[in-house]
């Protein structure tokens, strides 16, 4: 037992210094393929016929049945000795630096990857020490660069100095990158655009002012993406009957961004609306959400999470959930939820509603800022009728002018709020969760 206790001991030991000894062989021919590979690729890089081309980049290559990743780091070296990119300004641009690592599958954790540096210099001269650069980044929701954006630039108001630049920019490039180069010294206004696109002011298009000095480089960055798509579902909490909605229903949606506000020009119950697409998506409120701002009048009623104030039953204000799109992507729906009421004794009538600043109903946050929503012809019967939350008194007339006021007894809440005796509806947004 004692030898065969010596042999297994001994056996391990070999065992594991020709184990020890295959994985150092494979890794030493791995790694002479990786600098073999790193070379190659510093080779091509020097070849480029434009050093712009150059970014960052992967490849994968199988050699001998092992497969290998190449990647490359592409940066600008400026005129102040520094590494910068298209976000960042400073000094004019002068060489690039490519940094090259390679790694294989199956590597020891212990084993550092194959890296080879190199600079590139432009074949052209892209300076001038009389005029200037603008650097434009533009970058995706997701942070990523945003490819294919058109990038102009012309002179600001006021000018100071800037002329016309005959070069158009190239569009950006896969790090959402694009240089104005030889620009004479002053002000100008960097537009972008492209189409189905969106900025997170919800433009379509955006432009910023940068001044350009003689002998450096202006940055400019935008955040632009292809627009998520929203459709919008109003009074989709209300499922029973038809429900009559304003024909100049404002729609908020607020993100981490803010709030943004849009207005139709239909009561369609279906509305798709385009925006940026932010990751954590849009929470839907119907109505125009005014934030407190110092004393400036502010409209709150609208967002059921400002109805802090619990009802005698223990029902509380939610933020609506919030919803997102994908970027160029298909639709996806927005509920919006919505208070609803009957209106009876005004067939063929034209109706309108106008908010109101003090409630009867304790929660109501108030809206100091008067909305006025009008609806077409109402129909026969009981007309059921959909309205942002918040307090409203309610008239009828003709087409042109609706002035008569509705009494209490023509009105009635359908889903959750009252009715006083002086005609003003509260529609209450608080719901008890199970």
């Amino acid at each position: 037992m004692v030898a065969m206790m010596v042999f297994a001991i001994i056996a391990v030991g070999v065992a594991f210094s020709l184990t020890l000894a295959l994985a150092m062989g494979n890794d030493a021919r791995a790694r002479e393929v990786a600098t073999n590979l790193a070379a190659q690729e510093l080779d091509l890089n020097r070849a480029a016929a434009d050093v712009f081309s150059l970014l960052d980049s992967d490849r994968d290559y199988l050699v001998n049945g092992t497969t290998f990743h190449v990647h490359r780091d592409a940066s600008w070296i400026t005129s102040t000795g520094v590494d910068a990119n298209c976000g960042s300004g400073g000094g004019q641009l002068q060489y690039k630096r490519l940094n090259v690592s390679v790694t294989w599958d199956g590597m020891r954790s212990t084993t550092v990857p194959v890296k080879s540096d190199t600079v590139v210099a432009p074949g052209n001269k892209i300076n001038d020490p009389t005029l200037g650069t603008i650097l434009v980044s533009v970058l995706a929701a997701s942070g990523t660069g945003s490819a294919g954006v058109t990038v102009t630039a012309t002179p600001s108001t006021p000018a100071n100095g800037a002329v016309a630049i005959t070069d158009v920019p190239d569009p950006t490039d896969a790090q959402g990158c694009s240089y104005v180069l030889k620009v004479v010294p002053g002000n100008y206004d960097v537009k972008i655009s492209r189409a189905n696109s969106i900025d997170v002011n919800q433009g379509t298009t955006s432009t910023t002012t940068v001044g350009v000095a003689a002998g450096a480089a202006a940055s400019v960055a935008f955040q632009y993406d292809l627009a998520g798509t929203f459709s919008a579902k109003y009074a989709a909490n209300y499922t029973s009957g038809s429900t009559l909605i304003p024909n100049n229903l404002d729609t908020t949606v607020r993100s981490t961004y803010g709030v943004y506000t849009t207005t139709a020009t239909t009561n369609a119950l279906s509305r798709v609306i385009s925006l940026h697409p932010f990751t954590s998506g849009y929470e839907p409120i119907a109505g125009k959400y005014v934030a407190p701002a110092g004393t400036a009048p502010s409209c709150l009623s609208v967002d059921p999470a400002r109805w802090t104030t619990a009802a005698a039953d223990g029902a509380v204000g939610h933020t609506p959930a919030a919803v997102s799109a994908l970027p160029g992507g298909p639709a996806v729906d927005l509920p919006v939820p919505m208070g609803v009421l009957t209106v009876t004794g005004l067939s063929g009538k034209y109706l309108k509603a106008v908010s109101q600043a003090t409630a009867p109903l304790t929660g109501d946050p108030g809206c100091t800022v008067t909305m006025t929503y009008t609806f077409g012809a109402l129909g026969s019967g009981n007309q059921q009728i959909g309205l942002p939350y918040g307090s409203w008194l309610f008239y009828w007339g003709t087409s042109t002018t609706q002035t008569t006021l509705v009494p209490a007894t023509s009105l009635a809440v359908l889903n959750r709020g009252v009715v006083a005796a002086t005609g003003v509806v509260t529609l209450d947004p608080r719901t008890v969760l199970p």
